[in-house]
């Protein structure tokens, strides 16, 4: 009798693996995988998947080229396509999903780490390099090899409780986030829902925020000239934590789970200075941000995400926190002709649901700002010498829309992010304006705004 406790393990203890070490995998220990895999059910027993193994990095290199595959798959040893008759596409679909489950639980007992890959590139051209049949549906791609030092450290994630999941009869509505663009429309026990599973989507502290090198520089350029301590609100995913200068920083964010991740952001991005960070979670019930008051107070990119009543909550905290003297600065996208236009298409083309595009859908909304409406909010929470100034009449985050248009385009919607940079005729015009756009000061007509309080 198989040892029922091994067999758990084995359930439990398999997580997706996304960095894996040089190592190559035994072609005899990739045949036992999949001969388990075939043991995996099928509708009517019809067992009609194929795998094909590809471990060959010209392969690989083509898949990313000529398909806009995901860039991950070159970090992995050897990758195992699925692929399933697709004469009827459910059944297809069924029975690759069945199989890949397999692989992925006999890859665990080999000791081997394995990432299922939904965003594989465009299916036409991967048949075309991998000489698959038009007859054939490509289910899923699968990254196999040896978790490396990393990987092997990372902990497995978090579980929904079975309570939230299982229905007894009939389904039953509980709550959920409304994964809508509207800040607005969520809590902030909602965007903690979102963020306590949306955040392990990928590596922890891998970069996500949709941001252009000049928006970073904005940054960096304001916060240069601060030698005090900064408490960061809302840091989560960490993609600033690189910009601040070499003082102490605490990162506030709403929850355990995203503090985790900024916390691997910062020790990927700034090891030598992980030791003076402090790493913290938001507390709603506490009247201030940090135990002592602090000099400097940021917030970077994350009002456009939060709700009304969070802001003034958050507003009113910072300013309590703060010094007297003390500065809350603000870095924000702000309302303006071309943002707005670019949301408006958005939505006409995928809906009001921020999961569809994927570009920030790890915090949860996006709304680009009003900033009359700020300033009132800012006022009631008691700041009297307040600042703005706005930058960039033409978004320089569209250079990376752009990109993310080609990527899409090139892998037949199959996915935005982990792409190549395509230089393209329109990529290089996009770069000269940016350029010459610089860091002129537009006022209103920005669609980034700076703003600078002062308790």
């Amino acid at each position: 009798m198989a040892d029922p406790k091994a067999f758990l393990d084995v359930l439990k203890g398999r997580k997706s693996i996304r960095s894996f070490q040089a190592r190559p995998v035994d072609s005899e220990v990739i045949k036992k995988i999949l001969e388990l895999a075939t043991y995996a059910p099928t509708n009517c027993n019809q067992q009609a998947w194929n795998f094909i193994v590809v471990t060959d990095n010209e392969t690989k290199e083509r898949l990313v080229k000529e398909a806009a595959s995901n860039t991950n798959l070159r970090r992995a040893p050897a990758i195992i396509v699925v692929t399933y008759d697709g004469w009827n596409y459910k059944e297809a679909i069924q029975g690759g999903a069945l199989a890949v489950g397999h692989i992925l639980l006999a890859a665990e007992n080999f000791g081997l780490g394995a990432l299922p890959m939904n965003s594989y590139g465009a299916d036409t051209q991967i048949k075309k390099v991998l000489q698959v049949p038009t007859s054939e549906t490509i289910c899923c791609f699968v990254l196999l090899g040896y978790p490396d030092g990393r990987a092997q450290a990372m902990q497995p994630v978090s579980r929904r409780p079975v309570e939230e999941v299982v229905h007894w009869g009939v389904f039953g509505m509980r709550k959920r986030p409304p994964f809508t663009y509207g800040p607005d429309d969520w809590t902030l026990e909602t965007l903690r829902m979102h963020q306590r599973y949306y955040c392990r989507k990928t590596t922890l502290g891998k970069e996500m925020d949709i941001m252009s090198r000049d928006e970073r520089a904005l940054v960096r350029n304001t916060l240069a000239a601060v030698k005090t301590s900064i408490l960061d609100l809302c840091s989560y995913d960490g993609s600033y934590v690189s910009e601040f200068p070499n003082v102490p920083v605490q990162m506030v964010d709403l929850l355990s789970e995203t503090s985790l991740y900024t916390k691997a952001a910062a020790e990927q991005q700034v090891p030598q200075k992980i030791r003076q960070h402090i790493f913290s979670v938001y507390d709603e019930q506490a009247s201030t941000l940090a135990s002592q008051p602090v000099q400097t107070v940021t917030m970077i990119y994350k009002l456009e995400r939060l709700p009304a009543p969070l802001r003034s909550e958050m507003f009113s905290k910072a300013y309590a926190t703060l010094e007297q003297g003390g500065e809350f600065i603000i870095f924000s996208r702000k309302s303006n002709p071309f943002l707005n236009l670019f949301f408006f298409i958005v939505k006409i083309l995928f809906g009001n649901d921020v999961r569809k595009t994927g570009m920030y859908a790890f915090f949860g909304p996006y709304q680009p700002i009003r900033v009359s409406h700020t300033l009132t909010l800012l006022r009631r929470a008691g700041f009297t010498s307040i600042d703005w100034t706005g930058y960039f009449p033409v978004p320089p985050f569209y250079e990376q829309v752009y990109q993310m248009f080609l990527q899409y385009r090139k892998s037949e919607g199959s996915s935005y992010l982990h792409r190549e940079t395509r230089l393209t005729v329109v990529s290089r015009l996009l770069s000269a304006l940016f350029s010459f756009q610089g860091f002129m000061r537009v006022g209103r007509a920005g669609s980034v705004v700076v703003i600078r309080c002062q308790k």
